[in-house]
C-alpha cells in the first residue's frame, strides 16, 4: 500500500510526463481544429469531438471523408481502421495495469493512448504507483487534446495555409518521440520498434500511401513488443 506522498509523488509525475507531449498533439489537435473549422463546423462540434471521440488519426481521417462526402457506412470503417493500433496499445499496456478498480477501469480505457505502453514500461522500472501515474499522466494528455483543439478552434482564422504542410511532418515526426521511455529502459526492443515501424512508415510513404504510413506505423510499433515479449516468455 502507498503512502499518500508516494501517491501524490506518483501523480505529479504523470502530469509531468503528460506535459512532454504537448509537441505531439499541439500540431495535430491544431490541424485538426482548423480544418473542422474551415469546414463550417460549431466550435463546440469540433471540441466535443476531441472530448468524446479522443483519436487524432480517426478524427482527421472521418473529417476528410466527411468533406468528401463519405456515409455512415464508410466513416465506421475508416474510425475502425485508424484506431486499430489502440488495441495493440491496449494489450500492451494491461501488464502494468493489473488489478485496476472497477471504477478506475473506464477512465484508464477511455484515455489510453500510444505514448501509454512505453511510459508504463519506464514507471514500473523506475517504481512507484503505476496506477495512480497512469491515471495522472493519461488525463493530462486528454487535457492537452481537448485544450489545444479549442485553442485551434478559436484562432484557426489566424493559421496561414502554409501552416498544414507544417502540421503534415511534426504530426508524423512526433510518432518517433512516443517511443524513448522504451527505447531508454530496454535499448533492444526499442530499437526494435524503431527500426520495424520505421521501416514500414517510410515504405509506404514511398509507395504513395502516406496517410496511411502513421497509422501502420504506429500499430507495428506497437505489435513488436507484445511479439518480443511472448517470445521471451516461450
Amino acid at each position: 500500500m502507498k503512502d499518500g506522498r508516494t501517491t501524490a509523488a506518483d501523480v505529479r509525475e504523470g502530469i509531468r510526463d503528460g506535459l512532454l507531449f504537448m509537441p505531439l498533439y499541439l500540431p495535430m489537435a491544431l490541424s485538426y481544429a482548423v480544418t473542422a473549422k474551415a469546414a463550417g463546423w460549431a466550435t463546440w462540434v469540433i471540441v466535443l469531438w476531441s472530448a468524446t471521440i479522443y483519436a487524432g488519426s480517426a478524427q482527421l481521417a472521418c473529417l476528410s471523408a466527411m468533406a468528401a462526402g463519405a456515409g455512415l457506412l464508410e466513416l465506421t470503417l475508416i474510425a475502425c481502421m485508424a484506431n486499430v493500433r489502440h488495441g495493440l496499445v491496449a494489450m500492451s499496456a494491461t501488464p502494468y495495469l493489473e488489478g485496476i478498480s472497477r471504477r478506475v477501469l473506464p477512465v484508464l480505457c477511455f484515455t489510453i493512448a500510444t505514448p501509454s505502453p512505453g511510459l508504463l514500461w519506464a514507471k514500473t522500472a523506475r517504481g512507484g504507483d503505476v496506477r495512480a501515474y497512469a491515471l495522472a499522466s493519461q488525463l493530462c494528455q486528454w487535457g492537452e487534446w481537448v485544450l489545444f483543439t479549442l485553442l485551434g478552434a478559436v484562432l484557426g482564422g489566424l493559421v496561414p495555409p502554409s501552416w498544414s504542410r507544417v502540421v503534415s511532418f511534426a504530426g508524423l515526426a512526433a510518432f518517433v518521440g512516443l517511443i524513448m521511455p522504451m527505447a531508454r529502459e530496454e535499448p533492444r526492443t526499442g530499437l526494435a520498434v524503431m527500426l520495424g515501424s520505421g521501416a514500414v512508415t517510410l515504405g509506404l510513404s514511398a509507395a504513395g500511401a502516406s496517410q496511411a504510413a502513421a497509422i501502420v506505423g504506429a500499430a507495428v510499433g506497437a505489435a513488436v513488443p507484445i511479439v518480443l515479449g511472448g517470445r521471451s516468455r516461450a
